[in-house]
């Protein structure tokens, strides 16, 4: 399914970059033109659940079917926390195959939140990164975030926004 967002008519990659504030909050938005164009979105954080009280995640819960909300067992703070989330993957690798395999082709948007410093420590590798962009369905967009990403995934993206801190 193809969703219209301003000028957004095919899906695109899009990358969140930075040590400012606003990354997520960034792609939330985006996440939320797309439903209420009536897309479905897949919002994996690949940090948690630290804190399922994210307003986020609470929020994700009013959209029903339409956003899923993805969390990392291997990466929450307390045991109780996956709960509150659509599903979960058991660990970072995990998520990033069934990002590919299985998330990218049910969504119109699929938000790869804070992917980034698993880039950086080496739990994920850039290529397997630049294979699932290669591999999305054209109508599908791609929202990856995080401080630092790798320069070959912000040579692919369509779109770079750079947060920085001023004040």
């Amino acid at each position: 399914m193809s969703v219209r967002v301003d000028e957004i008519t095919e899906g695109e990659v899009m990358v969140f970059t930075g040590p400012g504030k606003g990354k997520t909050t960034a792609a939330l938005g985006v996440a939320c033109r797309i439903i209420a164009h009536g897309g479905k979105v897949v919002f994996v954080y690949f940090t948690g659940p630290q804190r399922p009280s994210w307003g986020e995640v609470k929020a994700a819960a009013t959209f029903g079917g339409n956003w899923r909300m993805i969390g990392i067992d291997s990466e929450a703070e307390e045991i109780s926390f996956p709960g509150d989330f659509t599903e979960t993957a058991n660990t970072v690798g995990e998520a990033l195959t069934k990002a590919q395999k299985l998330w990218l082709h049910e969504c119109d948007l699929l938000v790869l939140d804070d992917i980034s410093h698993h880039l950086e420590r080496g739990e994920i590798d850039t290529a397997q990164v630049l294979a699932l962009i290669d591999g999305r369905p054209p109508d599908t967009s791609i929202i990856l975030t995080g401080q630092s990403v790798p320069e070959p995934i912000i040579q692919r993206a369509g779109l770079v926004t750079e947060f920085r801190k001023i004040k």
